[in-house]
């Protein structure tokens, strides 16, 4: 049996590095042997774990958790959904990074770190070791060379996405070096019309970033963009429709992946069957209510395809996704680690019947790839996304609070998302002053109240510093229960984070104070 296991691992190593092999993987008609060889290698994956990894030996025993599965596979599903689950507070910050790695120690090479959130005002280190960083390139490029059969020009890739430690900007120029020319800009928009400029319309440009950057860069008129022939690719937070049309009048294709610095950076993956169903979707109030959640959550699931192989994706009692890394050979593995993102898993064979019978023979007719999909609502833990960055209203709390004028004087916060009549999306810092008080210089606290921000966030302050223009985040102070707060009292907690469209937000009268200084000495 652990022959055939390791064979198994060698020939999926082998096919899944070129893109004609690796399609030999994607063949339509196993999706359930795929799914069904997934789950037992996570399950191997989670004996190898309990066994190897101190920290997660010492998770399984504080829970009263075995460090075994059954045999019988009915009862190893029982089993492997009843065993806890970790996330950044229960696990990742209760022990070292060499605890949480296999053999309780960080190797002396091969290893690459890089970082992420921030949002807590102490950013989290991720290790990563020389086989899964491999896998991720390898997935990285072959999903790249695949476009790139695709493309009329010799391809120029951009990497816009925010440099430095951050995982996807890493993870992107590392996976890519090697199968294309490429240029690390960061999200410069100077940088990337200079250097189309230089290097001429003679390269299809696939330009890499979040979907706030590429519509800015898109509208910045210096570049005479019909010469050229642009694709884009996008992560860090989703899009909507109306983003990507609007992107689509420059580039030709724009399509996005899921993933998180805490788990990979291409869990899911966009393609043309998701977004014609996710279209469907929103055009369809009845597709809708037979699919999604749409309704509960209130807000349009992005839509992703991802390999069952590589990652075993549950839902929670709550509605949280929960990912298990399948990969036996990671240096720090995850084992049904909850990242605190709304979503659940449709496989293709529950999913087809209802597109027929609703008549969406269009959507089927796209490639559609014999992979789950996976429905995403976005961050459950009370945060939103701003240009790559996760803003959480704890956050704006904490500046609030330190600040010995608006302490006394606040009465509630709120964030805010909204889509302007631009139809760009929008970070709004709402503050509700308390009954009958005020600030006398509400200039001078929008901006403490940013540094603040910008100064416990580090993300936040990266995503500020390179926004496109007319897209900085803005703070309002409004007199108790107006605006945004106006139904303020009709619930019994408060609510700290509201997501608008554009009708909204103009009839909620947001009035905002815009703080647009990008460089703020802290």
């Amino acid at each position: 049996m652990r022959l055939l296991m390791w064979l198994q691992e060698v020939v999926v190593d082998l096919l899944g590095r070129y893109p004609r092999t690796h399609a030999l993987l994607l063949a339509p008609g196993v999706e359930p042997l795929r799914q069904r060889l997934g789950r037992r290698r996570a399950y191997r994956t989670f004996a190898r774990t309990a066994r190897d990894v101190p920290a997660y030996a010492a998770f399984l025993t504080e829970h009263g958790a075995p460090s075994r599965l059954p045999r019988d596979p009915a009862a190893a599903d029982e089993a492997f959904a009843a065993l806890p689950v970790m996330d950044k507070d229960s696990y990742i910050r209760r022990w070292s990074i060499a605890d949480r790695c296999v053999g309780g120690r960080l190797p002396r090479r091969g290893v690459v770190v890089d970082e992420s959130s921030g949002s807590s005002g102490r950013p989290t280190s991720w290790v990563r070791g020389p086989v899964e960083r491999r896998a991720s390139r390898e997935l990285l490029r072959v999903g790249f060379l695949r476009t790139a059969s695709t493309l009329r020009k010799p391809p120029f890739v951009i990497n816009a996405f925010s440099l430095g430690a951050w995982a996807t900007g890493m993870n992107v120029s590392a996976g890519l070096t090697g199968v294309a020319v490429l240029k690390s800009t960061g999200p410069d928009r100077d940088k990337i019309i200079h250097t189309m400029q230089e290097f001429g319309p003679g390269f299809t440009y696939v330009i890499t970033s979040y979907p706030p950057f590429l519509k800015g860069l898109f509208d910045d008129d210096r570049l005479d963009w019909s010469a050229y022939d642009v694709v884009c690719a996008f992560g860090g937070e989703g899009i909507t429709e109306g983003m990507r049309d609007h992107i689509l009048r420059t580039a030709h294709s724009v399509i996005g992946a899921y993933g998180a610095s805490d788990l990979e950076i291409s869990i899911g993956m966009e393609t043309e069957f998701t977004i014609a169903l996710r279209r469907a979707i929103a055009a369809d109030a009845s597709l809708s209510a037979a699919l999604t959640k749409q309704t509960e959550y209130g807000v349009l699931p992005n839509v992703f395809q991802f390999n069952p192989y590589a990652y075993l994706i549950e839902t929670s009692d709550d509605g949280e996704l929960v990912v298990t890394i399948t990969r036996p050979q990671n240096l720090n593995p995850r084992i049904r680690y909850n990242i605190h993102d709304r979503g659940h898993v449709v496989r293709m064979r529950e999913l087809l019947p209802v597109l027929r019978r609703f008549g969406l023979r269009h959507v089927i007719d796209e490639k559609v790839l014999d992979l789950p999909v996976l429905l995403h609502y976005g961050r459950s833990d009370l945060s939103v996304d701003y240009n790559g960055a996760v803003v959480a209203p704890d956050g704006l709390r904490d500046v609030i609070n330190a600040d010995p004028e608006l302490l006394p004087v606040v009465e509630n916060h709120r964030l805010v998302s909204f889509t302007d009549a631009a139809g760009d999306r929008q970070l709004h810092l709402a503050v509700q002053l308390a009954d009958g008080a005020d600030v006398p210089d509400r200039t001078a606290a929008a901006h403490r109240i940013l540094a603040g921000l910008r100064r416990s966030n580090g993300d936040f302050h990266n995503a500020v510093r390179t926004s496109a223009a007319g897209t900085e985040p803005t703070v309002g102070f409004y007199p108790y229960r107006t605006g945004v707060f106006a139904g303020d009292g009709a619930k019994l907690k408060n609510e700290y984070v509201s997501t608008l469209d554009a009708a909204a937000a103009a009839t909620a009268g947001i009035d905002a104070q815009v703080v647009s200084d990008r460089e703020i000495r802290f």
